[in-house]
């Protein structure tokens, strides 16, 4: 197989100390074109891997501001359009707002958060490389993996198996693309 038609190299670990290793000595040879999968989170994996987004949370704050800023907004409007005159209370009154405004609210962060989450995932993908590795059914059970994407600018199909093999893999693959 050629280094163009390949997704990378998929390496097993006997555990999660090996697999943190492993990302760290890669990381160290200027690789950054990591994915790690685990049946189970691990401590210390994703500070290895160097994984810092920040996206969901920002979008969920949007998706919160947005949301929220447009129930109170129709509701105001609703107020002036056709105004009450109940008790003498005045035309616009926040306090009946507040309510429906903060359950909106909420319901803009999680639908932000949810679908951000999601999409910046990649879901829903029914296909991915990886999938055509029998054995990397494990990763959900009891296999501990690391992928060595083609994308990296230092990825080289022989030097990358050679590392992998020399951090402890037990077993090397080359993923079809």
């Amino acid at each position: 197989m050629t280094e163009h038609n390949v997704h990378g190299l998929l390496a097993r670990f006997p555990d999660a100390d090996s697999l943190i290793h492993a990302v760290e000595a890669l990381r160290g040879q200027g690789l950054t074109r990591l994915d790690a999968y685990s049946p189970h989170p691990v401590d210390g994996l994703a500070e290895a891997l160097a994984f810092k987004d920040n996206r969901v949370p920002v979008i969920a704050l949007i998706c919160a501001v947005v949301l929220g800023t447009g129930t109170l907004a129709l509701q105001v409007w609703g107020s002036l359009d056709y105004p009450f005159n109940v008790g003498g209370k005045p035309v616009v009154s926040w306090p009946a707002y507040v309510v429906v405004t903060f359950a909106m609210t909420m319901i803009g962060a999680t639908f932000g958060a949810l679908l951000s989450m999601l999409l910046l995932n990649g879901f829903p993908k029914p296909y991915h490389p990886l999938f055509n590795i029998a054995d990397f059914n494990d990763a959900s059970r009891n296999g501990y993996f690391l992928c060595l994407e083609r994308g990296d600018p230092r990825f080289d199909m022989e030097t990358g198996k050679t590392l992998l093999e020399k951090q402890g893999a037990v077993r090397v693959w080359e993923v079809p693309a």
